[in-house]
This record gives C-alpha cells, structure tokens and sequence, in this order.
C-alpha cells in the first residue's frame, strides 16, 4: 500500500537521537530479528549490489549498512561491487558480472539512469526480485509510469538540497537585499538526474530568497584533488561570493579547504558528511551540511531484497529513508556517530526500527521522489 504526501521535507527522519535511546533501540531491534524473518531464521540468500563509485563516503556509509543486516540476519550472502570514480560503462559491466552468478535478489544504483536502459532491462528479467537505491531508476518524474524498477529506496533530492541551502542562507543573515555571487557546484554536469535536481532547487531557493544575487552553477569535478582545484580556481574569479555549496560529496571538503587557506569571507555550505565537511561546520567555516541517511538506505536494500528472496513482495514505490541536517547544534552528535561501527549502529537503530515499523507509512509513489 502507497499513500500520498506533498514534497515537503520529512523533518520527522531529522529528529536528534539521544545515545540512550539508540541503545536501547539496538537490543529492542536484535530481540525482534526472528520475528522480521531476520536472524538466521530464514533460507540462505545471495544479494548482489551495485554502488554508483566507491571511493567516497556515502558509499561506505551505504555499503555499512548493507553488511550490518547480513550480519544481522546471519544468512545472507553480499556481493557489493562499484567503480572507483563515477564510470557508468563500467559499472555496467561489473553488473553483468554480477548477474551471471545468478543472485537472489539485485540492488543497484544506475548513474545516470538514461544510459541503464538495456543494462535494466537485462536485469529485471533475470531477477525480478531487484530494485534501485540512491539514483531513481529514470530520469524523470514523467518516465517515472514506465520505470522497469518498481522499487526506489532513497530520498527526494531537490527537497534535501532545499532545505540544505535555505538554512545556510538563514544562518549567514543573507537575505532578499543581498548582493553578490552565489557558487553552485555539480560534479557532473548535465541537465537531468539527481545532481541537476539538486542544482535547479537551489536555483529555485536563490530566485526566491537571494533575488539581487547572480547565480553560477560550474563543473567541480568528481577526483577529489581535481574538486579542489576547480573551487579555489572559481572562487578566485568571483571575490564578491556570497554563498557557495556544492551538490556532491567531494564539494564539502573543498569548499572547507579553500575557504580556510584563502581566508574567504562568505556563507558555505554542502551536502553529506565526510570528515572535512563536518570539522568544518564544527569551527564554523561550513554553516550547514545536510546528509542522506545512508546507513539506512544500505539496511533497507539488503532487508527488503533479503525478505523478497524469501518470499515477502517488494514494496512498490519511493521508500524515503530521509536526510539528516546538521548544523552547530548537532555536529557533536554527528561526529560520535560516525566515530566507530558501534556508535553508527547504535544512532541507526531507532530509525530502523522506526522505519519497519511502518512500512507503508514511508513508502509513496515513485512520482513523489523527484
């Protein structure tokens, strides 16, 4: 079952979570393993995974979480596979590899979904039991009808990037009379796909709170090193910035790195939570960053293709695992988290109980994901 919503943030997945409460949550959540078909109980299961690139963290974030519920469950097999840097001809191909080991159940990320078609279409008749994760399965919201995954585990991207700018913008004290230059980065350029949906809400947040600014989206490059060089050449050609984000993983630490070397004055921001990213925000050079619950969406995929396998259907629909928005109030609490296996697991464990909890209740249509 579906219900529908407006796409508003989810601000309920932003909530804190105290330590207490996460231990708690752990033992509630291993004391029901058994009854979620979970913790050995159930048939052997071999899942195969396909990451858009591993080199990043949110990939590692994601990949953790798939290995804590094969851990959980006790009878999963994981075969996790990705390219280094963004490389779609090859992720193809390590997803072929994949299929002719005959997996039970399929999870991939099919980045930019346009060039996936025959890739997908292999997929789904070989493996019915298979969905996509952190990129839509098609490009857009109109193609979402005819999409041959039926099952997207992620979140509503222009919604995480809305919220993520609209808060830098409050706490820089920017606003409508503001003047100056506002610095987008998208590390893959095109006009489609999550980064794009990214980049046009923040266009959308710059038009209607930032009216007097001038808006310049660039090309931040995927290589980390290539990333860094492409801010601190862009911020050099704009001295009057007054914001810049960027829509990508690599985008955060650079902005941190140049912002601090050159000794630039102006409101930052990013998305996600490498360890730069979040030092920053903790001294102060980065207001905000906003992450995808990426532990999260790594469990969900392996539970529900585990429970697919087993015979339990995949839910139908944008399973939204959410985002977290992190600012001074809350970088400690981040910070902790991401410290160590067990502090991960433990701040996850009541959005995962939370989560299955009710399934139906986070699943809408895939329309409702763009």
């Amino acid at each position: 079952m579906m219900i529908t919503r407006n796409q508003a943030w989810n601000h309920t997945a932003q909530r804190t979570i105290g330590v207490a409460l996460a231990t708690v949550a752990v033992v509630s959540l291993s004391s029901c393993a058994g009854e979620s078909g979970s913790g050995g109980d159930g048939d052997e299961v071999n899942l195969a995974m396909e990451l858009t690139l591993t080199g990043v963290k949110f990939a590692q974030d994601t990949r953790a979480g798939m290995e804590a519920f094969a851990d959980e469950d006790g009878n999963v097999n994981l075969d996790v596979q990705g390219p280094p840097s963004i490389d779609p001809a090859l992720a193809q191909q390590q997803t072929n590899n994949l299929l002719t080991r005959n997996p039970d159940g399929f999870g991939v990320s099919p980045f930019p979904p346009s060039l996936w078609t025959r890739t997908l279409q292999d997929l789904t008749q070989r493996v019915p039991n298979s969905l996509a994760y952190a990129i839509k399965p098609v490009e857009t919201q109109d193609e979402a009808a005819s999409s041959l995954l039926k099952t997207f585990v992620g979140i509503n991207d222009a919604a995480h990037a809305r919220e993520a700018m609209t808060t830098v913008i409050e706490l820089g004290g920017l606003d409508t009379d503001t003047t100056g230059d506002v610095i987008l980065g998208q590390c893959v350029p095109g006009d489609t796909g999550v980064l794009a949906e990214r980049v046009d809400a923040w266009r959308d947040v710059a038009s209607e709170l930032l009216p007097n600014t001038n808006v310049e989206v660039f090309d931040s490059k995927v290589e980390p090193q290539a990333n860094t060089a492409a801010w601190d050449q862009q911020l050099r050609a704009h001295p009057d910035t007054v914001l810049a984000i960027g829509a990508c993983d690599q985008d955060g630490p650079s902005i941190y790195k140049v912002k601090k070397e050159q000794g630039y004055d102006f409101a930052a921001g990013a998305l996600e939570t490498s360890p730069e990213t979040l030092t920053g925000v903790e001294d102060g050079t980065l207001l905000a960053t906003s992450a995808v619950n990426w532990y999260l969406q790594g469990y969900t995929v392996a539970r529900l293709l585990t429970e697919g396998a087993r015979g339990d259907a995949l839910p139908e629909g944008f399973v939204d695992i959410g985002a977290t928005l992190i600012t001074s109030d809350n970088v400690a609490e981040i910070i902790k988290r991401d410290s160590s296996p067990e502090e991960t697991a433990a701040w996850y464990a009541p959005k995962i109980e939370e989560l299955f909890a009710d399934l139906d209740a986070n699943t809408y249509p895939l329309e409702e994901a763009w």
